[in-house]
């Protein structure tokens, strides 16, 4: 997590409260921890009962938690104010709570759940059932803070074999481990959830082995959280937070929003987040992810710079990989941008020919200064008129 440049963990009311070597080594890292009570999704009764336990509970809890410097946010739990749970700050199991942090750790904020007050949870997947890409629900959004969000994919074909009988690992079907290990009926509201091998047909075409799926999968899951980070970022001050869901996986899952498969194996989802948090760099908003013959490609050319520190005025040149050919198309000399400052830039138009290749790339490099530069991958498809007339040559029409 650090070294994806993240500095908050968000420990979820329907998680653990972790083991004291978790807190002491983000004492040691820096990294801040939102710590929940093992709250989620209900509505927890105000019997007489229950906040006895509830209060022995989180007595416990503050006592051991709290003397972390870790702990940056003390929260009642997930979800409580939603429709299907119904609570309100004024039950008395979040009343307690809220009494017994401030008794106890009164330096320390306490919010009765999350979303509240403008805080967003969701979305999920990379393609929603109306169509809508991650790309466009992000952009058209406006929040103060995304505490829960993410963006399903394929773990490794390997690690997918690691529990699966050989005969049933490809094609992936709704049934047996394919469901158990959450690659399907994960989610009620995307019952194709984690997998979503439609949304990878859709773009990709079907796979023909397991290797190729996870492939496509991978490049979507990657390309989703590197434009919904960025996006975040491109929207602060009014937005101040980013927090994907989740982390890692605590078991072997066929599919899942993770960004670290069980029990410790980064995927290429991780280092797409990596580059996307990182404190300066080059960014691109771009406003879908599918582009086709004769579209105008568009990118507006951001720097979002999280240091403290000035940055000098520099270069950044722009570039289009069609096959195996590098164009150049924009230049944008920059002047310098404050501590604490995203500086917007221009756009960049380009009129795409028919290509070979199902993707192609968008990059960004700054002059002398490569570890600022930013690749973004997006899927191509011949138009339609284009399909037609290359069905019919390749009939001899």
């Amino acid at each position: 997590a650090k070294e994806a440049n993240f500095n908050l963990l968000r420990n979820w009311g329907g998680g653990i409260v972790n083991k004291d070597s978790f807190f002491e080594i983000c004492d040691e890292l820096g990294l801040m921890v939102w710590q929940e009570f093992p709250l989620a999704c209900n509505l927890y009764k105000d019997t007489p009962e229950y906040l006895s336990v509830l209060d022995q509970e989180s007595k416990s809890i503050l006592e051991r938690v709290k003397l972390h410097p870790c702990i940056a946010l003390w929260s009642g739990g997930n979800e409580l104010f939603n429709s299907w749970s119904g609570m309100t700050d004024q039950n008395r199991a979040l009343r307690l709570l809220n009494r017994n942090c401030y008794d106890l750790d009164p330096d320390v904020p306490f919010i009765p759940t999350s979303p509240i007050m403008g805080v967003a949870h969701g979305g999920y997947v990379f393609r929603d059932g109306d169509g809508v890409e991650c790309f466009q629900i992000f952009q058209q959004s406006k929040n103060t803070a995304y505490a829960e969000f993410g963006c399903s994919g394929p773990s490794s074909a390997e690690e997918i074999r690691s529990f699966m009988p050989e005969e049933k690992v490809f094609p992936p079907k709704p049934e047996g481990e394919w469901v158990s290990h959450h690659g399907f009926s994960a989610w009620d509201q995307v019952p194709s959830s984690w997998l979503c091998p439609e949304t990878i047909d859709f773009y990709f075409g079907r796979p023909e082995s397991i290797e190729e799926l996870v492939e496509y999968g991978q490049i979507l899951q990657s390309e989703g959280y590197k434009a919904i980070y960025e996006e975040a970022r491109r929207q602060k001050p009014y937005c101040s937070m980013a927090l994907n869901w989740c982390y890692n996986e605590a078991w072997p899952t066929a599919a899942n929003c993770s960004i670290v498969s069980w029990p410790h194996a980064p995927r290429p989802a991780f280092y797409a987040v990596k580059a996307s948090c990182r404190p300066l760099m080059t960014s691109a908003r771009v406003s879908k992810f599918q582009w086709k013959t004769g579209d105008w490609f568009e990118a507006e050319l951001w720097m979002l710079n999280d240091t403290h520190t000035l940055v000098k005025g520099n270069r950044v040149e722009a570039y289009l990989q069609l096959d195996d050919e590098e164009l150049f198309v924009l230049a944008w000399d920059f002047d310098s941008i404050e501590p604490n400052q995203n500086l917007p830039g221009p756009s960049l138009k380009y009129k795409l020919p028919s290509i070979r290749s199902q993707t192609f790339r968008l990059i960004l490099r700054v002059e002398s200064r490569s570890e600022l530069n930013s690749e973004y991958v997006f899927c191509f498809k011949e138009s339609d008129d284009e399909a037609l007339r290359a069905g019919f040559r390749s009939l001899g029409g």
